[in-house]
């Protein structure tokens, strides 16, 4: 019997006195002259058994049937950007794949003719947009009061030599001297502040880190990498796009297919890369595809010829190395982005309306280069006679845009729609009926 004690102790209590005597009542000597050795006989018997007798072997108990794991963040977003396709025209489809510039610090006619009449997808901020922090703020609250979609809306905010925010806010260190400290959790909180500063302003991209890797002492982007060999690239690059995108901003890669041997400047002219595909494969391509496991929002590809790859062909407009290299091979099926198809690299061979077509063409899905209403008409008019010329698919704008809303649903800036399978029935078909729910109605 037990009882409990003062403290809340389970304590021994003793036996009735009946069981005490029992217990404390001696055997026999004659009976124990027998029952003894008779005790000792059982118990080596039962020892050799034991020893002898093989181990029992139980079935294995049944294993239950895995059910499939569900994502349904991903059906949220998949749901959410077949729906937004199947209820949008094809002006409204073309728009998203603009991204815009702009001369202007207000919110005015020509702003509005691009966000409101042609539905632009995407803006980038420059210095010659900014005055200061409330006239910037009041500028992009304006443009997303008046897009149907809202847009992401980007800058270059590296530190160093490309630090748009420093007209107002202290500076930020560059991309070699964040590399220099040794540490990568510098350059993870050095872009994280960043994210905070950009958001409040209303800024939800940025465009960057660099990845590219310096091969050469004259690398024209210098201070703005983190280092000459891929692992240190990465390091750093990581941590910066891992501070950015954990803290609600869209990161981009730049600038594919990397750029660290390049001495001439794109924006002047068209550089040529003449690197064997061994090495860019082992530095270049390599900064890159490691990093793809941080799911990077963007990637930005530039205007430079890889003889290697395509020695016709900028690496904007070329198939090769955008769908062919960064997509097939390396297997990046996010949002790629053009850098402005109006710079020297392209400019010199390239209108900027054929420009807009090769670069859908090649894979390419936010076009940067239309600065005001008559640019973006002209990138407009060329892609629609592409598409009536054949040259262009519908299913292959459906693709780009699908992409851009895709990592806007990812960033918040467009609700999802949350539907969620009933719980009976087969698993399996459930996951079917959320997928195709709301699948585009022709393109």
């Amino acid at each position: 019997m037990r009882r409990t004690t003062a403290t809340g102790q389970r304590g021994w209590h003793a036996p009735p006195p009946s069981r005490r005597r029992l217990a404390h009542r001696p055997i026999p000597a004659a009976l124990a002259t027998f029952v003894v050795p008779l005790l000792l006989v059982l118990a080596a018997c039962t020892g050799q058994l034991a020893a002898t007798e093989p181990p029992a072997h139980h079935a294995p108990a049944a294993k239950l049937p895995t059910l499939p794991q569900i994502d349904y963040y991903a059906l949220d977003i998949q749901r959410t950007v077949n729906w937004q396709l199947a209820h949008m025209t094809l002006d409204e489809k073309l728009g998203q794949l603009f991204l815009i510039e702009t001369v202007w610090q207000h919110y005015n006619s020509d702003v509005d003719n691009m966000v409101r009449g042609m539905h632009a997808g995407a803006m980038i901020v420059y210095n010659q947009n900014i005055s200061d922090q409330q006239q910037l703020h009041d500028y992009l609250a304006a443009v997303q009061a008046h897009a149907s979609l809202p847009l992401l809306i980007s800058t270059d905010e590296e530190g160093g030599l490309v630090d748009r925010l420093a007209q107002f806010m202290p500076s930020r260190p560059s991309a070699q001297d964040v590399a220099s400290s040794g540490n990568p959790n510098v350059a993870r909180q050095e872009a994280a502040g960043m994210a905070q500063d950009l958001l409040a302003l209303g800024i939800n991209a940025d465009l960057a880190p660099v990845v590219d890797v310096r091969t050469t002492p004259a690398a024209v982007e210098y201070t703005r990498l983190f280092g000459d060999d891929p692992a240190t690239v990465d390091r750093f690059a990581g941590a910066f796009l891992d501070g950015v995108q954990q803290n609600g901003v869209v990161g981009c890669l730049k600038h594919w297919p990397g750029i660290g041997s390049v001495t001439l400047d794109p924006h002047d002219t068209l550089p040529t890369i003449d690197r064997s595909l061994s090495d860019l494969q082992s530095t270049e391509f390599a900064a890159f595809k490691n990093l793809l496991g941080h799911q990077p929002g963007m990637i930005m590809v530039t205007h430079v010829i890889v003889s290697a790859l395509d020695p016709n062909l900028p690496a904007t407009l070329s198939p090769k190395v955008v769908d062919g290299v960064l997509r097939g091979q390396l297997g990046y099926q996010g949002v790629v982005m053009t850098d402005s198809l109006y710079m020297k690299g392209i400019s010199v061979r390239y209108s900027l309306g054929e420009a807009a077509v090769l670069s859908i063409t090649a894979g390419d899905d936010l076009l940067e280069g239309a600065w005001d209403t008559g640019s973006m008409q002209e990138m407009l008019g060329a892609i629609k006679q592409a598409m009536a010329q054949g040259r262009i698919s519908a299913q292959r704008i459906d693709q780009s845009v699908a992409r851009v809303l895709t990592l806007k649903a990812r960033y918040g800036l467009i609700p999802l729609r949350i539907v969620r399978p009933n719980h009976g029935g087969n698993v399996g078909q459930q996951m079917a009926a959320a997928q195709e729910a709301d699948l585009p109605r022709g393109a």
